[in-house]
């Protein structure tokens, strides 16, 4: 068996090389698909060199999420669709296991080349009309948070990560009755 990898969407779909790089540059949420994608491509070429050996259900479920992101993102290089803000997209459901350790999140935001920084909010504490120049990522600690971008509400449980559009203003709250923490980062 060779190591030799070639499925990114470049090599796939050659005819929109430069469509794939344009947008890598000029579109965030591109760019946190494409990374999406590129993981979980590269944990599924790891299964079938037989460098790693999970289950076959967890294996048939990445290929599924990938397959998904694959589609996914034709549609954006064709142009075929566009960014639905009224989905999970910008959501990881139970991302990262509880309890959620900083070590595992920093590394693994350090690879998409965001930073790691840990918040504690008081409960009711609401950021308003809040928008960064530059890519976010969150994850929830402890407690919860409510976000609201373009007009959808996303409710963060522990180990939930949410990915944040530049310049895309939003609304966060802690939206429990306690004290909530929560890592974010920036690239």
């Amino acid at each position: 068996m060779t190591l030799e990898h070639h499925r990114d969407l470049a090599h796939e779909f050659p005819e929109l090389k430069q469509r794939v790089h344009d947008l890598k540059t000029t579109s965030a949420e591109f760019r946190h698909l494409y990374a999406r994608y590129e993981a979980l491509d590269n944990e599924v070429h790891r299964i079938e060199q037989q460098i790693e050996t999970p289950s076959d259900a967890y294996t048939e479920d990445l290929k599924h999420r990938r397959a998904h992101l694959k589609d996914r993102l034709y549609g954006l290089l064709t142009g075929r669709i566009h960014a639905a803000p009224d989905t999970e997209e910008y959501v990881v459901r139970h991302k990262f296991r509880q309890p959620v350790d900083h070590g595992e999140v920093s590394r693994a935001w350090s690879e998409q080349g965001y930073n790691c920084l840990t918040r504690t909010d008081a409960p009711d504490r609401d950021w308003r009309d809040v928008a960064h120049g530059s890519d976010e990522v969150l994850v929830v600690i402890e407690g919860g948070l409510e976000v609201e971008m373009h007009g959808v509400r996303y409710a963060l449980q522990p180990g939930d990560e949410m990915f944040i559009p530049r310049t895309a203003p939003y609304r966060l709250r802690n939206a429990c009755g306690q004290q909530t923490r929560w890592f974010h980062g920036h690239d």
